[in-house]
């Protein structure tokens, strides 16, 4: 009886394998797309072939489709705020949030521009702002979220605060001027004027002005406003107005005001100060009747210049929301410390003048009205209590079981770190004392017009802070390793799938997705269930992973004797022409004429110190290199075998991502890469001879060394198309000649513009996310086969926006399809920063 295949469309598979082996050695990735929209029809399943050897590419989205408005100030590390649309150049440092919830400094790597004609303008209760495409996610506590999958009343995650004090020096007495005259200054019409009928500030202000230049007047121009002038007359401006000039602040109406970068860059001592003055003049400490509690705020009719305040203080870790209400013809921005942080306000900041002799009879209590800075109650819908009676006993409850009424309700900071402490929960424990202040929507308004907008992309966390709001910037190739785990036994016995981890996190995918509701996995015909999975971490890395209580399941390391001298050479990033090279050189030649292949680092070292050719000096820096690389864990004398990399059968991940903070750490991935590329290469070229020879003779051994599929994330970082490489003529002749031996690349990449040109044009099986980067969108028209109609911008442009759908060209069928990808059924643990794995 024949099998029917109407239901399933099988790719990567010619048409009479099709009919000879059916769906065997298939793996299910997903649904065809029948119909348009933005909602489209899905269709038939859509099953890979995993049988023969594949060079198969995967781009995933990446920055291009989630922006931000070019306005949107980007925090840096030196406590700037600069727009995003000037980033390109700056070499600085953002901030961003890691796994933690710790506010971080990281670099930036990729800069995107493009141009909308719609964004959405996000409003936030404590009055930030952002205006961002659809697409771009923002974090809330169940992790990422699409801004058009949010709404009015969802809480953001937003910085608690930002500890990014600068070194710069100014002077005291220009930081006070600076102060005085942003806060009660008129700065236009060839005038230097300050306003304010405090005596003890007055004269602080007069004696500023003598510090920094005594010859300088100080005339009353009015009752309470005094005006800076010049000693003697001349054309020439004063020496006050000239540095005004220079630090951009003069000139400017009071709605148009603005603090100086300078600023931003002070140290907290010096900050402290400036934000005193700024508040002792416009600044307020009342008494709310109703409230029947101190307030204090901060007044301008500088929409920038509040924002800015905002940042500021931010520093200092207190909290603040910006009210506006209309005076005159003008909006008037007030800025108001939450009650919770008015404590912190007074010991780190305080008041100069009649604002502080009042601030010392007012009785502000520490941690006052703790209700405000709270966590969603929303993580209770994922983070389940185990012992609520225990709980309720400990927080004093007399009927300790209602206890579970909290879920009802957002808890306080301190009530979550006492329930962590009683769970003892790490989870909780790090959200409690994060970093975040979970911000509320309070209106998302759609705005249209033509907009320039800009994202980047940050390796490590993948989000940075924009307007104080934290944003965002290997799903695919996790649904085919659970294909290839689902395999029958006599089918994963000829197979090894071998996955290069750069960020150390498919280790998870032991575990069930237990976030897929039953009436999805239904839809797709599915089941959540972990797969059997082998994580290798470098043997010198496992008192880290112990310590971290990471799993693992083996340790690795290569082979010293692996290492060919120019693979050493390039570590160290040496030449022929250096004196190290030939020291090098004729170190491992004397010691394989000793020992052979056995030997390890301190080996060579040894023999290094012994050479009589060359200088001390010499020696010094060739062994100061060897002993930083035997710091790295990695190499040994038995080192792994390429069996055991390859073992059949097994879904084995190779754990590199603690390679990747260091400077030149990228050139240990690639060696890795390249050793492990090059001896499977040369292994499997070996059993496919004895393969071939055995099939002559009719003979049906099995090989001892199954077919290999190397999948590798990132693959932009070891195939580039504009450097050089340890492992790119390794990978490239896995690509040219690989297939035959039975040798599978899959390179997932988010940059397909940065991969190397060639692998593009070779792969057989290609598959897309959506692409809007016209760089990336000319990098992935190299495949142009016949038999695709359109340009591959066409297909993109007939995507649906929502997450999950791609385009799939598969050369060996000659097919090319729209199709939506399966949910994952294991855990993903690439989603950044989500705390809740209970």
């Amino acid at each position: 009886m024949s099998l029917d295949f109407s239901k399933n469309i099988i790719v990567g598979r010619k048409e009479s394998h099709i009919e000879k082996y059916g769906e065997k050695a298939t793996g299910y990735i997903g649904k065809v797309v029948v119909s348009g929209g933005e909602d489209p029809v899905l269709g038939k399943k859509i099953l890979m072939d995993l049988s023969r050897s594949h060079v198969a590419i995967i781009c995933g989205k990446r920055g291009g489709g989630k922006c931000l408005h070019e306005d949107t100030l980007i925090t840096l590390d030196d406590g700037r705020e600069i727009k995003i649309k000037e980033l390109e150049k700056n070499k600085n440092k953002v901030l961003s949030i890691n796994k933690n919830l710790n506010i971080i400094s990281n670099k930036k790597d990729e800069f995107f521009k493009r141009n909308v004609k719609s964004m959405l303008n996000v409003k936030l209760r404590s009055g930030k702002e952002l205006k961002l495409t659809k697409e771009h996610p923002l974090f809330t506590i169940n992790g990422w979220e699409p801004i058009n999958k949010l709404k009015k009343g969802s809480r953001i995650a937003t910085p608690r605060i930002i500890n990014n004090f600068g070194n710069k020096k100014i002077t005291l007495e220009e930081i006070k001027l600076i102060a005085y005259l942003l806060s009660e200054g008129n700065l236009s019409n060839n005038l230097v004027l300050f306003n304010n009928t405090d005596k003890k500030i007055i004269d602080d202000f007069k004696k500023s002005i003598k510090k920094f230049d005594k010859n300088l007047l100080i005339k009353k121009h009015s009752d309470f406003d005094f005006r800076v002038i010049k000693s003697k007359k001349s054309k020439e401006k004063s020496s006050i107005r000239k540095y005004l000039d220079k630090i951009k602040i003069y000139g400017k109406l009071a709605h148009e005001k603005e603090i100086p970068s300078q600023i931003f860059q002070l140290s907290k001592k010096d900050l402290s100060l400036f934000l005193n003055r700024m508040f002792s003049c416009n600044g307020c400490i009342c008494y709310d009747i109703n409230k029947k509690a101190w307030s204090i705020n901060y007044s301008t009719s500088s929409k920038k210049m509040s924002f800015q305040i905002q940042s500021l203080l931010l520093k200092f870790g207190i909290l603040s929301k910006i009210r506006t209400k209309k005076i005159k013809k003008r909006l008037n921005y007030e800025i108001v410390i939450l009650k919770q942080d008015n404590y912190k306000y007074i010991k780190e900041i305080n008041f100069f003048g009649n604002k502080k002799e009042k601030s010392k009879n007012i009785k502000i209590k520490k941690n006052n009205n703790l209700n405000i800075d709270t966590i969603p109650k929303e993580l209770w819908n994922t983070y389940k209590i185990k012992n609520f009676t225990k709980i309720g006993k400990q927080f004093g409850y007399k009927v300790p079981k209602s206890f579970r009424t909290c879920v009802n309700y957002s808890p306080s900071r301190q009530e979550l770190n006492k329930i962590a402490d009683i769970e003892k929960n790490k989870n909780l424990k790090n959200l409690a004392n994060s970093d975040i202040f979970w911000d509320e929507i309070i209106n998302i308004k759609e705005i249209k017009g033509n907009f320039t907008v800009y994202d980047i992309t940050v390796p490590e966390t993948h989000n940075f802070i924009a307007n104080n709001i934290i944003v965002h910037n290997s799903y695919t190739m996790s649904v085919i390793m659970e294909e290839f785990a689902k395999q029958p036994f006599e089918i994963k016995e000829r197979l090894s799938a071998i996955i290069i981890d750069t960020v150390g996190i498919f280790w998870t995918m032991k575990y069930e997705n237990k976030e897929l509701p039953q009436d999805l996995l239904d839809k797709w015909d599915l089941k959540a269930k972990g797969i059997e999975i082998r994580n290798m971490i470098p043997f010198g890395k496992k008192n880290f992973y112990e310590k971290k209580e990471i799993p693992f399941d083996q340790p690795f390391s290569i082979k010293t004797s692996q290492v060919d001298l120019e693979d050493w050479l390039a570590l160290f990033r040496l030449t022929w022409k250096d004196q190290e090279s030939s020291l090098l050189s004729r170190s491992i030649e004397e010691i394989r004429k000793k020992v052979g292949n056995l030997y390890d680092i301190d080996d060579i070292i040894t023999i290094s110190q012994k050479d009589t050719e060359t200088t001390k000096e010499t020696k010094d820096s060739l062994i100061g290199r060897l002993k930083v690389a035997k710091s790295w864990g990695l190499f040994s004398k038995q080192g792994t075998s390429m069996k055991d990399f390859a073992r059949a059968g097994t879904i084995t991940t190779i754990d590199v991502s603690t390679y990747k903070q260091a400077i030149g750490m990228e050139s240990i991935q690639e060696l890795i890469v390249g050793l492990l590329g090059k001896r499977l290469y040369e292994e499997r070229m070996l059993y496919r001879k004895e393969e071939e020879k055995n099939l002559l003779i009719g003979k049906k051994k099995e090989s001892e060394m199954p077919i290999v599929w190397m999948m590798i994330d990132e693959a932009h970082m070891f195939m580039p198309q504009d450097r050089p490489s340890m492992a790119l003529d390794v990978l490239l002749q896995w690509i040219r000649v690989g297939r035959q031996p039975g040798l599978s690349l899959l390179l997932a990449t988010q940059r397909p513009n940065k991969l190397h040109s060639e692998a593009i044009s070779q792969c057989d099986f290609f598959l897309s996310m959506r692409m809007t980067a016209q760089e990336d969108i000319q990098a992935v028209s190299a495949i142009r086969p016949s038999y695709l109609k359109i340009p591959m911008d066409k297909y993109y442009a007939q995507m649906p926006k929502t997450q999950g759908f791609a385009i799939l060209v598969d050369d060996n069928s000659e097919k090319v399809m729209m199709l939506k990808i399966r949910p994952r059924i294991t855990w993903d643990g690439g989603k950044t920063a989500n705390v809740f794995s209970d």
